[in-house]
């Protein structure tokens, strides 16, 4: 768990980082507008998309560890490219899109490490891993803005991240993997794994009303950091530091969610969670007031990040019913995140289009409007499978 923990940190601290002085980025470096970085977004979300098979399938043949740890190098070099060829538009779409392929496989990869560090306190092992990301969420946004002011620019602190990566590759080989996981299994094993899992119904069904949920919702996490310094007038390092001090929230939200799942099942857990989430975006489009956004936005981030919890729970024991024939964690994990990627580029992409239009505001409360039948869907959905 420990190593796990400071691989995780290490890359979330990236992760995070780069969602706050991305679109600063591109549209000061790369001079794009607001649906400039939302396509740029989509670039990224393609890349995963066209990947997320193909990744799986080689993670699940030489294990969740090694796949980690390949992944987080080649996103080391991606975001060290980026930095340096980035000026060019073509050039820092294919680079975004590398970037996304390599960062969604060390998701899927992460998330099956994960289930294997306690077989009996599951629920706290995913609290763990995920407050990892919690806690680096804190620091990355204070850390990047104030880096990238006293370095005068992203450049130095994209090829800072890029270094980290590496150095989070290299932890995460020193994850002690179950020796049943460890061995190289063969191409047909695996492939009969994830036909099983692409045939699943109750996976895929849970998958559909998660990607409904995301794709309502998205245009809070595609633009709120332009709503606040462009609409608001919210400075960049204001919002740096308003990213950092909501990510405390999400530290106690994500340790507060394993014994929640524990007490309430996962489905009335996550039901909640989006019902709570959907409100808060309604509000964060309808209000023009900073504080009311504010508040409303601390609202959203860390009961979203809580999410990560029960969806996990609740996929790895859909993936092991009827073991040893369920497809395993590797197998479905790697099918969502193969639609979310498919999914989120499609959104992403249709939120350039409808931003000029309609506006970010606009976008926001609709969509937090559309995810609240989701919650009420998901609520069912756990009733009648005892989730």
């Amino acid at each position: 768990m420990a190593i796990l923990v400071a691989s995780a940190a290490l890359w979330l601290l990236v992760d995070a980082g780069f969602n706050v002085i991305g679109p600063p980025w591109a549209t000061r470096d790369l001079g794009l507008d607001s649906a400039g970085w939302a396509f740029l977004r989509s670039a990224s979300e393609l890349g995963g998309f066209v990947s997320a098979l193909g990744f799986g399938i080689l993670g699940a043949r030489i294990g969740a560890r090694r796949m980690s740890a390949i992944a987080l190098a080649g996103a080391g070099v991606a975001l060290g490219a980026l930095s340096l060829f980035g000026s060019a538009w073509l050039m820092a779409v294919a680079l975004t899109a590398l970037l996304g392929a390599f960062i969604s496989a060390t998701y899927v990869n992460f998330n099956v490490l994960v289930q294997r560090v306690s077989e009996r306190r599951q629920s706290l092992a995913n609290s763990i891993y995920r407050a990892a990301g919690a806690g680096a969420a804190i620091v990355a946004p204070i850390l990047a803005t104030q880096a990238a002011r006293a370095a005068g620019g992203y450049r130095p602190v994209l090829m800072g991240a890029a270094v980290l990566l590496g150095v989070a590759a290299f932890l995460i080989l020193r994850f002690a993997e179950p020796t049943e996981h460890e061995r190289v299994r063969t191409l047909r094993e695996v492939l009969a794994e994830f036909r099983r899992a692409f045939t699943l119904q109750p996976l895929l069904a849970l998958i559909a009303v998660t990607r409904g949920f995301g794709i309502a919702t998205a245009a809070v996490s595609a633009f709120a950091a332009l709503r606040f310094t462009r609409e608001l007038h919210l400075s960049e390092t204001a919002f740096g530091a308003l990213a950092g001090t909501i990510a405390i929230g999400n530290l106690f939200a994500v340790l507060a969610s394993g014994w929640i799942v524990d007490r309430l099942r996962p489905s009335r857990a996550l039901g909640a969670a989006w019902l709570a989430c959907g409100s808060a975006a309604i509000v964060m489009g309808l209000s023009d007031s900073l504080l009311t956004v504010i508040v409303a936005y601390a609202l959203f981030v860390p009961i979203q990040a809580s999410c990560s919890v029960p969806l996990s729970l609740w996929s790895s024991r859909i993936a092991r019913e009827g073991a040893p024939r369920g497809p395993g964690d590797a197998a479905a994990f790697t099918v969502g995140k193969v639609f979310q990627s498919g999914t989120t580029m499609l959104v992403m992409a249709l939120l350039g289009v409808l931003e000029p239009v309609l506006g970010m505001s606009t976008l926001m409360w609709c969509g937090g409007l559309l995810g609240l039948p989701f919650a009420l869907i998901v609520l069912r959905m756990g009733a009648a499978r005892g989730i």
